[in-house]
């Protein structure tokens, strides 16, 4: 059954910098973001992984686009991608997914950051009239490579949490 996502890009008031986190699974700089959960929208789901990976608290200013990766297990993967503001919170320095949080000019981007993440800050940059829809694919094997490594990072957490409480 295919899956959905949902990520946030994150400006500065004056649109020259984005927020972005490095992931401490991949080591590689995106845009928060992540799977959505039952009954959470889209719209939840990337205020919601935006707190959980930055410690901004956001607010939802608009639906940039959807993109579709036909590519990803389970039959694919649709993701919405909406720009956002910060109101409130500040950033932590290290999470379970996390390495660091930080706001880079979107002229000057990490040289680490994942591709597709470009494409991604430019479509929000373009502010298009209408939502963008793309499907974006990706080699099978880098879908492969990224699933292993979140199954593998999924259950270390689980792990981790667990022990936390006890």
């Amino acid at each position: 059954m295919p899956t959905e996502s949902a990520s946030a890009v994150v400006f500065s008031p004056d649109r020259a910098q984005v927020l972005l986190i490095k992931r401490e699974d991949f080591r590689i700089w995106v845009l928060p973001g992540g799977g959505i959960e039952p009954g959470e929208s889209p719209e939840q789901a990337a205020i919601r992984e935006t707190r959980e990976e930055t410690g901004y608290e956001i607010a939802i200013d608009r639906l940039i686009g959807r993109y579709w990766i036909p590519q990803a297990p389970r039959g694919g993967n649709t993701q919405y991608l909406f720009e956002g503001y910060v109101i409130g919170g500040a950033p932590i320095s290290q999470g379970f997914e996390t390495l660091a949080v930080g706001f880079f000019p979107v002229d000057q981007l990490p040289a680490r950051i994942m591709g597709r993440m470009k494409m991604r800050i430019d479509d929000a940059l373009a502010n298009s009239p209408t939502v963008i829809e793309r499907v974006d694919r990706v080699p099978i094997w880098v879908a492969i490579y990224f699933r292993v490594g979140i199954v593998l990072r999924d259950l270390r957490n689980q792990y981790l949490r667990k022990n936390e409480s006890h």
